[in-house]
C-alpha cells in the first residue's frame, strides 16, 4: 500500500499546497543532485566526475567550471545568503584556509580524511591531491637545451624579456599562480619578485599560462606537472624541468558549502574524491600525485623526495589580502 503525505499551508485567503521533506541535510523532491563549483578543468574533472557516477548511480553531478581560484571563491561568497552550488573542488588549501573566516563552509568529518597529507582540525576543507609545478620550456622557442632555465632564480635574468617573457598566471585570480609566488618569496624574498616581475607576461588565469607556452605565446612558463607531461607525451612541443633550487607546490582541497541545497550528497562527493579508488582514478586518468599516503606517485612524475619543494611563507597563509595587495603594488596593478 503506498502512503501519501500531503502538507497543507494556508495562508489569508489563498491555499497554498506543498509536500516536502528534508532528509540528510538535504530537499528530498531534488535528492539526486548535486552542484559542484570548481576552477579545475575537464581533463581532471571529467574521469573523476565519470568514475563518482559510477559508483553512485543515485546521485547525478552538475559540473559549473569557473577560471580561477579566486573568482571561484568570490561567487561561492557571493551567494552566501543563498548557496546554489553544493562542492568547492579545484584551488589549494591555503585558498580554503583564506575564507575559512567567511562562514562558507560547512564542517563535515569524512571518513577519508585520516588518510590525507594534511587534514583541517575543524574540517572544513579536505586535501584531494598533491600537485607540483615545472618550469615548461617551449622547444620551438628555446632552441638549445643549455639555454632552458635551471632554477627559479634563473627566471630573474633579463634575457627572458627580450626572449619573449616568462608566463605567470596573475595570484589574484589563480591558486597556481599564487602558490609559485609563495615559492618565490620563500626561497628568495619580494626582492627577487621585483626583479622578477619584468620579465613576466602576466595571464589571467592559469589555463592561459599552460595554453600560451604550449601553443608558443611565451618561451617558459610554470605549469602543473600533471599537465606538462600529459602534453609532452602528445608531442607538444614542450620540456618539463624541475628548478634545483625551489619547486612550488600544493595540496589541492575541496569543500562542502555551508547551506547546500544537497549536503549529503556533498559529503558523498568529497570524501569519494579522498577514497583510494577516486584517488587511483586522479593518478591512472589525470596523471596527477594522489593527496593520500598510501599511494606512489604517477609513472613518469619526479621522485617528490628528490625535490626541494617550497613551503608556503605563513603570511600567505593567514594574510592573503595582504600578500595580494603587495603583489598588485609590486606588479602596478590597479
Amino acid at each position: 500500500m503506498r502512503s501519501v503525505r500531503v502538507c497543507v499551508l494556508a495562508v489569508t485567503a489563498l491555499a497554498l499546497t506543498a509536500c516536502s521533506s528534508v532528509v540528510g541535510g538535504q530537499k528530498s523532491g531534488d535528492s539526486k543532485g548535486l552542484v559542484v563549483y570548481t576552477s579545475s578543468g575537464p581533463e581532471v574533472t571529467a574521469p573523476i566526475v565519470k568514475a563518482f557516477e559510477k559508483a553512485h548511480p543515485d546521485i547525478k553531478v552538475t559540473l559549473t567550471a569557473i577560471s580561477g581560484t579566486g573568482p571561484l571563491m568570490s561567487r561561492i561568497q557571493g551567494e552566501k545568503a543563498n548557496p546554489l552550488g553544493d562542492v568547492a573542488w579545484g584551488g589549494s588549501i591555503e585558498n580554503y584556509k583564506a575564507v575559512a573566516g567567511k562562514g562558507i563552509w560547512a564542517p563535515a568529518e569524512l571518513g577519508q580524511d585520516k588518510h590525507m597529507v594534511a587534514t583541517d582540525p575543524k574540517h572544513q576543507w579536505h586535501a584531494t591531491d598533491l600537485l607540483y609545478q615545472a618550469i615548461a620550456v617551449n622547444t620551438d622557442r628555446v632552441k638549445n637545451p643549455a639555454d632552458y632555465p635551471k632554477t627559479m632564480k634563473d627566471l630573474a635574468d633579463p634575457k627572458w624579456k627580450k626572449e619573449g617573457g616568462v608566463g605567470f598566471a596573475n595570484p589574484r585570480s589563480s591558486g597556481t599562480g599564487y602558490s609559485v609566488l609563495a615559492a618565490m618569496v620563500s626561497k628568495y624574498g619580494w626582492d627577487y619578485v621585483d626583479k622578477f616581475l619584468p620579465n613576466a607576461k602576466v595571464t589571467d588565469s592559469s589555463d592561459a599560462m599552460f595554453k600560451g607556452v604550449r601553443n608558443g605565446e611565451f618561451p617558459v612558463a610554470f605549469i602543473n606537472e600533471d599537465l606538462g607531461n600529459a602534453w609532452v607525451k602528445a608531442k607538444a612541443p614542450l620540456k618539463l624541468v624541475y628548478p634545483t633550487d625551489v619547486v612550488s607546490n600544493q595540496i589541492g582541497a575541496a569543500a562542502v558549502i555551508k547551506d547546500a541545497p544537497h549536503t549529503a550528497n556533498a559529503k558523498t562527493f568529497v570524501d569519494y574524491l579522498m577514497s583510494a579508488k577516486g584517488q587511483q582514478v586522479m593518478s591512472d586518468a589525470v596523471g596527477r600525485r594522489s593527496a593520500r599516503t598510501d599511494l606512489p606517485a604517477p609513472a613518469g612524475l619526479a621522485e617528490g623526495k628528490s625535490l626541494h619543494l617550497a613551503k608556503s611563507p605563513e603570511e600567505f597563509v593567514s594574510e592573503q589580502p595582504k600578500v595580494l595587495d603587495t603583489f598588485d603594488s609590486a606588479s602596478g596593478a590597479k
